[in-house]
């Protein structure tokens, strides 16, 4: 199999895809575009590592649909939907960041990361009230977490620059 043999839908999955009555069945079911296409965690993360590559090398409209490809395919990880929104934020497309913040957020309320980055967003937009919020959530979920002690001072400081 070459390298990007493993990129295809396998033509299978295509005609599955093409029947709209299947595909509405599977679909009711609960299932996703992963599930039906019949792609494996491995196959997925793979398609991951080369959207984040792709996120690393600043192409950010091209890791953009990269990431937008991951949550059509599966809508329920964290992780697709934080590079979703942080390409849309590089390439300053700030309301479609702020979408894809919220399905992080709703994955995982708890976690400051796209609270911090929703209110970067918030601020590009002159939205003062809702950077201030998102502020405010991020410093909580951080808490005493070493891990994002740096993401709490940062919250901490711009939300004192907004009070004064």
């Amino acid at each position: 199999m070459d390298k990007m043999e493993e990129f295809h839908i396998p033509k299978d999955a295509l005609k599955k895809l093409k029947n709209t009555e299947y595909l509405r069945k599977e679909l009711s079911e609960g299932k996703s575009l992963k599930e039906i296409i019949g792609y494996s965690e491995s196959v997925m993360e793979k398609f991951y590592a080369a959207a984040y590559r792709l996120f690393q090398m600043k192409e950010y409209t091209k890791s953009a649909d990269a990431f937008l490809f991951l949550t059509t395919l599966d809508p329920y990880v964290y992780n697709f939907w934080l590079g979703l929104g942080m390409s849309e934020q590089l390439k300053e497309d700030y309301e479609n960041a702020l979408v894809a913040y919220s399905m992080a957020i709703l994955l995982d309320a708890h976690n400051p990361l796209p609270h911090f980055h929703s209110a970067t967003c918030y601020q590009k937009t002159d939205n003062v009230q809702d950077t201030r919020a998102s502020l405010e959530l991020a410093i909580e979920y951080a808490g005493d977490q070493a891990e994002f002690m740096e993401i709490k001072k940062k919250s901490q400081e711009i939300l004192w620059r907004l009070n004064q």
